[in-house]
């Protein structure tokens, strides 16, 4: 019976920090990062400041939540459709990763920092390497699917795609006048050049 009470403890403890992530989250996309206090988040979350500081000492942490939860939205797309066994076609790679681009445009809506700070987190924090090569690993998989690949290597194709993804995503985000349109139509453009010269 006493072996419960641990699991049943890490498992309200697992909750509280999701739901202070959840409510972060969703403040820091409406109101914008810098707008949000840690009492807001707190009182959005349904705990207590004190509750709220024992989980994140400090607001600029729950960043490092946001950069995982996007790392790790890659991670399920690309693994969906691996798992799919479908063969690949360069359109469909396209598609997946503007998918990607187009929930992170939703995400800023109203605030572009909110995912610049993020970035800004994951290269200050050691996190975009490591992001990167899964990101390239499962990448390389699905683009070793494709039939009539002549050009060049798998591995290759798959950093180009990641790198075109990020610095067009970096792109925007530091451009306040780019709307967010330009960012789906920039995408797709050229991701499509780099896969058109792959093929």
């Amino acid at each position: 019976m006493n072996r419960s009470v641990p699991t049943l403890r890490a498992r309200r403890r697992q909750d509280t920090h999701a739901e202070i992530v959840r409510a972060a989250f969703e403040l820091f996309a409406e109101h914008g990062y810098e707008a949000v206090s840690a009492d807001e988040i707190a009182a959005a979350a349904g705990v207590s400041r004190a509750t709220f500081f024992n989980y994140f000492p400090r607001k600029d942490q729950i960043l490092l939540e946001v950069a995982k939860s996007r790392s790790e939205r890659l991670k399920t797309l690309l693994a969906e459709f691996r798992s799919s066994g479908r063969t690949a076609s360069f359109a469909e790679v396209v598609e997946l990763l503007l998918k990607l681009t187009e929930e992170n445009a939703r995400i800023t809506h109203h605030s572009k920092r909110l995912l610049l700070d993020t970035f800004v987190v994951h290269v200050t924090r050691g996190l975009l390497l490591p992001a990167r090569e899964q990101a390239v690993e499962a990448l390389t998989g699905i683009v070793k699917s494709i039939p009539g690949r002549r050009r060049a290597g798998a591995k290759l194709i798959a950093e180009t795609l990641f790198a075109t993804y990020l610095t067009t995503m970096l792109e925007w985000l530091m451009r306040e006048d780019a709307p967010r349109r330009w960012l789906t139509d920039a995408m797709r453009a050229r991701l499509r050049l780099v896969l058109e010269g792959a093929a």
